[in-house]
């Protein structure tokens, strides 16, 4: 197993292209947005690997039956995470890498499903009607320390710092007599798609709010180039419903694994 250096991680996007399932923050850290690291089975002609970011996420990508590079990883498994980190949290594209977890690392881990979707311009709604009572603002430093959901501790963990969300990320939030009652942020961006992060205060719940945020984050986001992504657990009926609503559709499943 090789550890790749930055200015070689080009030589996995070609896998990583390869499967619409691929999560946005692995094109994340290939773009150089965000730090992570990249182990792959071979330096020069990589068919196999797997790739780590700050927070605890996992993407293995390529080919998922070479055994030589399995072992690998499952020793790094047990010798670097297991005990050791909080969270193992990793993203599957094919049938052939879940059938690795589901035999090789049971004991540690459950299976769980996502759904990720397609933005659909065509399906998205971009006016809104807001009461009056309510202001809509970017999401900037003064409300990242005023978020409970969106805080400093998230934005360290899934960006690195303060100043690179400011810089790379994007966000809005609702404001009612200067507090946030809901908000809405990309939890990645890898540079030409921001992948959606959303929370409503549940004493503001039923009106529609989310919506809103969400419609005014994809605004930005079209404005910008920039396609908007939504991803969520395929049981949560809510965020699969306030998909569709924004525009997103044709989705398809796959395979998360966390720690037990």
């Amino acid at each position: 197993m090789y550890c790749l250096e930055p200015k070689d991680y080009y030589k996995i996007n070609h896998m990583l292209k390869a499967s619409f399932k691929t999560p946005t923050f692995a094109f994340s850290v290939v773009n150089h947005v965000i730090e992570g690291s990249v182990y792959v089975n071979d330096m020069m002609r990589p068919s196999s690997g797997f790739l780590r970011i700050r927070a605890g996420d996992y993407y293995v990508f390529g080919q998922g039956n070479d055994v030589v590079f399995n072992n690998f990883f499952y020793r790094y498994f047990l010798e670097n995470v297991y005990g050791k980190e909080k969270r193992f949290t990793v993203f599957t594209p094919s049938t052939e890498w879940e059938t690795f977890f589901d035999e090789t690392f049971k004991t540690y881990v459950k299976k769980m499903i996502r759904s990720k979707y397609r933005f659909v311009p065509s399906k998205f709604r971009s006016t809104y009607s807001l009461s009056n009572l309510y202001e809509l603002k970017d999401f900037n430093a003064d409300f990242l320390r005023k978020s409970e959901n969106f805080n400093e501790s998230y934005v360290v963990e899934y960006w690195g710092s303060e100043s690179n969300f400011l810089k790379n990320g994007l966000g809005v939030c609702l404001i009612h007599k200067e507090n946030i009652i809901a908000e809405c942020v990309s939890i990645f961006h890898n540079g030409t798609i921001a992948e959606i992060d959303i929370v409503t205060n549940p004493t503001y719940r039923g009106q529609g709010l989310g919506k809103i945020v969400g419609q005014e984050f994809i605004n930005k986001c079209l404005e910008k180039n920039v396609t908007p992504a939504w991803d969520c657990d395929n049981n949560n009926k809510a965020s699969k419903a306030l998909a569709n609503k924004l525009g997103f559709s044709n989705e398809e499943d796959y395979a998360l694994y966390v720690l037990k």
